[in-house]
């Protein structure tokens, strides 16, 4: 007759001996994503690009996917998801497996200024389903006049303004876009009563501005910059921080009389949210080394822009920062949406 024993263990000897089998597996599985992470990219990488093909948006997109496909040795692909004010692809993004193979090429519009802009806000949330990389350029308005207005500095310009509350005209791209807002910024800073004529384009209220039918406008460097050379317009400012070197001789708003004015469309690098720390380090070094390439350099100067690089950290801060200042103008303004 055999007698069976069974081993007696203690309740608690068995925890202890789960938890102990429990961090082995952790240990395996951290392992084996470490191995995966230190392989990234095994496959194509997608840069998603909120816009149609041709903008800046696009340009810098596929300038630097180029050449960060070539330090990675692997393909970076644009896809172009263009509607809503660049919501849908800053949406598809969001929602994104978080592995590293989806990242967004994101912007002002749909990142700080969508997500504030009152009722109808995007279904994305831009501080919790993104992980921020860095920016990579930032391009600047010029604050530019028809020739009849009788100014030639910001001094004098405010001047003017001041003295006719409610009569000079400022045209943009239509409410709510980003030279609408750094219009809006002006007026709030320097305590102006400018009124808004909105356009459904920049090339429309560009030709307007030439023809006398507005006084003034915020627009970018390619578009105003044949203008300032034939005289049709005339540069007052520009709202960088510092001076343009595609335009050097052009003061900023801030030295100029607006103290801390800046006002820039800029262009940046995302993840969906919770992509691992060592792939967003990898894109983070990769990008950075891209913007040391003669084509990429070429791309943003021809834009009129410059490089904005800083760290993850830091593009939080700044995105916060954003949203906040946004959300500060647009409530003061009383802005609502078409």
């Amino acid at each position: 007759m055999s007698i069976k024993s069974n081993t007696y263990i203690h309740p608690s000897k068995r925890h202890w001996q789960h938890l102990a089998w429990s961090a082995l597996a952790l240990a395996l599985l951290l392992q084996v994503f470490d191995a995966s992470a230190q392989n990234y990219p095994r496959r194509p990488v997608t840069i998603v690009v909120p816009f149609p093909p041709g903008a800046a948006t696009d340009s810098f997109a596929r300038a630097a996917g180029r050449r960060m496909g070539e330090l990675l040795g692997q393909q970076f692909i644009i896809d172009n998801r263009s509607g809503a004010s660049g919501r849908i692809g800053t949406d598809y993004v969001a929602r994104a497996a978080p592995d590293g193979y989806t990242l967004l090429w994101g912007s002002s519009g749909p990142l700080v200024i969508s997500p504030v802009w009152g009722e109808g806000k995007p279904p994305y949330d831009t501080l919790r389903d993104f992980a921020p990389i860095s920016v990579f350029a930032k391009i600047p308005f010029i604050l530019v006049v028809h020739p009849s207005v009788p100014a030639t500095s910001l001094r004098q310009l405010l001047a003017v303004v001041k003295s006719q509350p409610g009569k000079l005209t400022y045209a943009s791209s239509g409410v709510g876009g980003t030279s609408h807002l750094a219009g809006e910024l002006f007026k709030s800073m320097a305590n102006l009563d400018l009124l808004h004529v909105p356009y459904k384009g920049t090339s429309i209220f560009a030709t307007e501005l030439i023809a006398g039918q507005v006084d003034m406008a915020f627009a970018g460097p390619t578009t105003t910059l044949p203008h300032l050379e034939s005289g049709r317009m005339r540069p007052i400012a520009i709202t960088s921080t510092v001076r343009s070197p595609l335009v050097p001789k052009i003061p900023t708003l801030h030295e100029a009389g607006v103290p801390n004015y800046e006002f820039t469309q800029w262009y940046a690098l995302l993840a969906p949210a919770k992509v691992p720390g060592d792939i967003l380090a990898a894109l983070h070094g990769t990008l950075l080394k891209a913007m040391d390439d003669a084509d990429v350099k070429k791309r943003v100067t021809i834009e009129g822009g410059s490089f904005a690089p800083g760290t993850p950290e830091q593009f939080s801060a700044f995105l916060r920062e954003e949203l906040d200042k946004n959300a500060r103008m647009i409530k003061a303004a009383g802005l609502r949406r078409e």
